[in-house]
């Protein structure tokens, strides 16, 4: 008997953390916005809630990372009809005057929480200059934790805010991301480059911002996908998620000046070997050997740069994706080859 009440105790008292926290998320402070009450909060707490289903998150704290920044877009491009802008600094920020304590902000180390005005954060920049990531109030975070609880919650925020698009539903539309990497991957640099510079004149600075780091994520995924994770000169390859990456995806020509962001332009390199890259140490020819600069032919060359020179790098499988020439001839006249 005393084991059935405890059981039903338990059962109780899990039912009423239940309600509690969606009564919670169903109930978000929003701004009013010409567009209606404003949908993001909703929307970061759905990524959320998918970056556990997908194991990006493994304890109670939440970084501003690119992977959820990542999530986030995917998740407005489907669910928000308007032009509104997507912003995802303000409500990271802004969670954290919820009630209950629901989403608690973490300061940099050293630091306190600023006391400023909310539009302050509308910058992801300022976000991660004074905010080092969030903490979920205990039974959110357990509940998240669990398959079960996180789908009820998952379901509850999709009712309440966006009742036409359930989970299933969700599952069938296409992602920002994909459409990103679909352009990364097979659009023709010369029209990519027009398209960036027409669309980055349309947008906020805040959205530039944050655009501008979910492109350079999906490229540099892309760009090691390509190359199977292995430096073009070295080969070296790194696979173990656990570790620091050693194996970098390098712009030839840098995106600040030519906008483009298409596979072409990009190369898998260690650190050491981007870096000498980028400072015109080495380049690539057209018949994709690896040229050491002239100035540095009467000198001693830097440690391990001698015997690759003439070396061909490593290349994608296949033809498409090799590295541009124009591309390629562009980096050389550069540092005058």
């Amino acid at each position: 008997m005393v084991r059935i009440l405890n059981n039903f105790c338990k059962e109780n008292l899990f039912n009423e953390i239940m309600e509690a926290l969606l009564q919670q998320i169903t109930s978000l402070r929003r701004i009013s916005t010409k567009y209606g009450l404003a949908p993001h909060k909703p929307i970061l707490l759905l990524a959320v809630i998918e970056s556990f289903e997908n194991g990006e998150i493994e304890k109670n704290q939440i970084d501003i990372s690119e992977k959820l920044l990542l999530r986030y877009y995917d998740l407005w491009k489907m669910l928000v009809r308007t032009n509104e802008e997507p912003n995802f600094s303000l409500p990271f920020f802004n969670l954290g005057n919820e009630r209950r304590r629901l989403w608690k902000l973490i300061p940099i180390p050293g630091e306190k929480l600023p006391t400023i005005k909310r539009n302050y954060f509308k910058s992801i920049k300022k976000l991660r200059n004074n905010i080092s990531g969030a903490q979920l109030s205990d039974d959110f975070y357990l509940a998240l934790s669990n398959h079960n609880e996180r789908k009820a919650l998952k379901v509850g925020l999709l009712n309440a805010y966006f009742p036409d698009r359930s989970v299933p539903i969700i599952g069938t539309l296409p992602k920002y991301s994909e459409e990103i990497k679909e352009h990364i991957l097979n659009n023709v640099s010369e029209n990519f480059t027009g398209e960036m510079i027409q669309q980055t004149q349309e947008e906020t600075i805040e959205t530039k911002e944050e655009e501008m780091i979910i492109r350079s994520y999906i490229f540099k995924k892309a760009v090691l996908e390509i190359y199977d994770n292995r430096c073009a000169i070295s080969g070296l390859k790194i696979e173990s998620s656990g570790l620091t990456p050693l194996v970098d995806a390098c712009h030839i020509v840098p995106f600040a000046e030519a906008f483009d962001d298409t596979i072409r332009n990009g190369i898998a390199f260690t650190p050491t070997f981007h870096r000498a890259f980028d400072c015109g140490l080495i380049a690539i020819s057209d018949n994709y050997r690896i040229l050491i600069h002239p100035k540095l032919k009467g000198a001693n060359l830097p440690a391990g740069f001698k015997k690759f020179e003439n070396k061909i790098i490593l290349l994608p499988k296949q033809e498409k994706f090799y590295p541009s020439l124009q591309r390629l001839a562009e980096h050389r006249v550069r540092f005058g080859y």
